[in-house]
């Protein structure tokens, strides 16, 4: 009934006092120590002064994966510690007085639903993304056509040269595509980040394949560029990069199998909260585990 509830009272339905009321009682009823807001800056102020209002107040960890406005500084220090996945938050941050601590921490995989499968991979490079102006200027740029899923390609699409689909796919979808083609394309979405890594640094390499990455400043901080994940920084090292791997099927299967090596052994989720829990002092004893 409640979800009834929230779709037909659509966004409203967030700050609405019966929703409160559910939040105050799964509170209650959980006494947790510590609170993961994902997403920050979407959370309504409401919830941040339900938890402040605590007696026994939680350690409230904040996550920001995505540019945030300057004028949120009233959700950020509801935050005891921020995560950033992007090292150039760190001066978006400092530049709009924010007074909570922070961190960098990348994004992860879920490595029970990303894993390799037993086909055969397709050697035509994948990219599945909705469109920017930067993506799209670098898939007009492969010699080669790729095949190109995601929202707002219509125009890719009538041109004719690559395989498009202009269309969202769920998650079983996508990690099947993953587990199929050779090589997985990434572009950065230059609305959202400047330095970070998107899922699709990850995700992939969960899978088995290839990961052609443009150059980011923080990328190297979670992989060996050239040895577990291929790095370009211009249209003519993305096109030799994809000839080589088309020349050299044993290159391919070397650089997927040490990304997805490392993966296993420092981007999962687990990972992640292991890594929080140590940070925030809450289980000072745990170890980083693979």
């Amino acid at each position: 009934s409640s979800r009834l509830r929230v779709k037909w009272e659509g966004r409203r339905s967030a700050t609405a006092d019966w929703m409160l009321a559910r939040f105050e009682q799964t509170l209650a009823r959980f006494r947790p120590d510590l609170v993961i807001v994902a997403g920050v800056f979407g959370v309504p102020l409401d919830y941040y002064r339900v938890l402040h209002g605590l007696p026994q107040r939680p350690l409230i960890a904040g996550l920001v994966g995505d540019r945030f406005p300057p004028d949120n500084k009233a959700r950020a220090d509801g935050c005891d510690r921020l995560y950033f996945t992007d090292t150039r938050f760190f001066q978006d941050a400092e530049q709009a007085g924010f007074t909570a601590s922070n961190r960098y921490l990348p994004l992860a995989v879920d490595p029970e639903q990303f894993q390799p499968g037993d086909t055969l991979r397709d050697p035509q490079l994948l990219f599945v993304a909705s469109r920017t102006g930067f993506r799209e200027s670098t898939v007009r740029g492969l010699h080669e056509p790729a095949r190109v899923i995601g929202t707002d390609w219509s125009a890719l699409a009538n041109q004719g040269f690559h395989h498009v689909q202009n269309r969202k796919i769920g998650r079983g979808a996508l990690i099947r595509l993953y587990q199929r083609h050779q090589a997985v394309l990434n572009v950065r979405n230059e609305a959202n980040v400047e330095h970070g890594l998107n899922q699709r640094s990850f995700e992939p390499l969960a899978c088995g394949a290839v990961v052609l990455n443009d150059h980011l400043v923080d990328l190297p901080r979670c992989f060996e560029p050239g040895r577990e994940i291929l790095v370009y920084h211009n249209a003519d090292e993305l096109n030799d990069l994809v000839a080589r791997l088309r020349r050299e099927p044993e290159f391919a299967t070397r650089i997927a199998e040490a990304g997805r090596q490392r993966v296993l052994a420092e981007h999962t989720y687990a990972h992640r909260v292991i890594f929080i829990l140590n940070d925030m002092g809450i289980l000072p004893s745990v170890r980083r585990t693979s």
